[in-house]
């Protein structure tokens, strides 16, 4: 399993950035204590791409490692070890883990509790479904602080349109109007046709 384990981190450091992608507004403080942040949220919200901007922002960025590689599939809980040592192996000992889509792994949760209580920083994405699971309260209950993320926000959309406004400026007519538009074109993209 290490040989594929290397494989799969070698590949995946070559497309994973986060470059010409829009900042999400996530407090900062949430990266800088001991908790594991678990980033969880629906289906193709962005949560693989906030954890690369995460990284981005973060002297240790090379333990990472997305679980939705189909090279993965026979991953278990006891090929987290083999995981752990091929890391250092390649690069050196660090303390900070990213573990992408990880509700991929039955057990995982014993894992990361593991990372914790050894003093590592730890990332972790997955579904709603998959990773709001008993397991995850019952192993890391007072260890994690949740970033639950969604599609864009209205306000995210418009500032990537670099749509400006402001209190007194949503009140004059080009605005409401240009806000109206693009409202009506997130609805229409959306399948609300009626409005």
């Amino acid at each position: 399993m290490k040989a594929t384990i290397k494989q799969v981190i070698a590949d995946q450091r070559q497309y994973s950035n986060a470059q010409g992608t829009i900042e999400r507004s996530i407090s900062q403080k949430l990266f800088k204590g001991n908790e594991i942040v678990v980033i969880s949220g629906v289906r193709r919200c962005g949560k693989s791409v906030l954890l690369q901007q995460i990284r981005e922002k973060q002297k240790e960025k090379d333990y990472y490692i997305n679980f939705d590689d189909d090279r993965l599939v026979l991953f278990s809980l006891e090929h987290f070890q083999d995981l752990y040592e091929v890391f250092i192996e390649l690069f050196g000992k660090q303390k900070t883990y990213y573990l992408d889509e990880i509700q991929n792994i039955s057990g995982w949760e014993r894992f990361v509790r593991r990372l914790y209580d050894e003093g590592n920083k730890v990332f972790v994405t997955g579904s709603n479904a998959n990773l709001l699971s008993r397991e995850l309260g019952t192993h890391l209950t007072g260890r994690y602080v949740q970033i639950e993320l969604f599609p864009f926000s209205f306000d995210e959309y418009l500032n990537i349109k670099k749509v400006k406004w402001d209190k007194v400026s949503v009140n004059a007519t080009e605005t409401k109007v240009s806000l109206i538009k693009h409202f009506k074109i997130i609805c229409w993209t959306e399948g609300f046709h009626s409005i």
